[in-house]
């Protein structure tokens, strides 16, 4: 009797789905958008300069504070489907194999809009960040040192991450799966960053939306570590009825 052929992982075929000039080209676009927001939208619109260039402004503030909620969502999404994908629930939606496309899409916007809320910041007056402080970890040491710091460590553990994709030609799949592990480090680091370090924690559908997102990454955690212990159910042996068999059961 032949040995049984072990499967394969949902993710060991794994690609990268979006080329990576595209990526690069959406990075820009998210320092672009910043420096827009910065430089460009107080000269060429006049009537924000009271609330960006004003002696209390608070529009990069806002700004900041959305993006960051924007980030931490999509950010949110990719983990829930790469989830979604390692435990082949997937399979339950008709839109199953466009999960790792949607996967590794969100992965990136997240991190763009991350990058716009860094960099959004050095408009701030109150914040006062310089560039260094807000591209280096702990840097900042006016606001909650460790909590800010540790959503930059995030950040570049979770660029880490999603250039995984594009390396895992080069690499075997169990260290490609080692380093994306890390994503659960990255989620855990981030909500612990808006939770700690955001100034709109305090509010009762702030913390609604961690505990929703939060609970919904561990349910669906706890469902793969069972789908990865589980063990496999062995293929029925079923044999095929002989035609005169057949003929005589009617």
């Amino acid at each position: 009797m032949p040995a049984p052929i072990a499967a394969k992982e949902p993710t060991e075929d794994i690609s990268p789905m979006r080329p990576l000039l595209q990526i690069a080209l959406l990075i820009v676009a998210g320092v672009l958008g910043a420096v827009a927001a910065l430089v460009l939208l107080p000269s060429l619109l006049p009537g924000l300069a009271a609330s960006l260039l004003g002696s209390t402004p608070k529009a990069f503030w806002y700004l900041a504070r959305a993006s960051g909620f924007v980030a931490y969502l999509l950010l949110w999404l990719s983990v829930v489907f790469g989830l979604a994908v390692s435990s082949k629930l997937v399979r339950l939606w008709k839109g199953g194999p466009a999960a790792v496309d949607i996967h590794q899409f969100v992965t990136w916007l997240a991190i763009v809009v991350a990058v716009f809320h860094g960099l959004i910041l050095l408009g701030d007056r109150f914040i006062n960040a310089s560039l260094s402080q807000v591209l280096v970890p702990f840097a900042y040491v006016n606001y909650r040192p460790f909590w800010v710091g540790l959503g930059q460590i995030g950040f570049y553990v979770a660029v880490l991450v999603a250039a995984s994709f594009y390396a895992r030609p080069r690499m075997s799949y169990r260290t490609w799966r080692t380093v994306h592990y890390a994503s659960f480090a990255v989620y855990l680091m981030l909500t612990l960053h808006g939770a700690l370090a955001g100034t709109d924690s305090v509010l009762l559908g702030v913390k609604l939306m961690y505990v929703v997102t939060g609970f919904s990454v561990y349910f669906l955690t706890v469902y793969r570590i069972f789908q990865a212990v589980r063990p496999a159910r062995p293929p029925l042996d079923v044999k095929p009825q002989s035609p005169a068999r057949t003929r005589s059961a009617r």
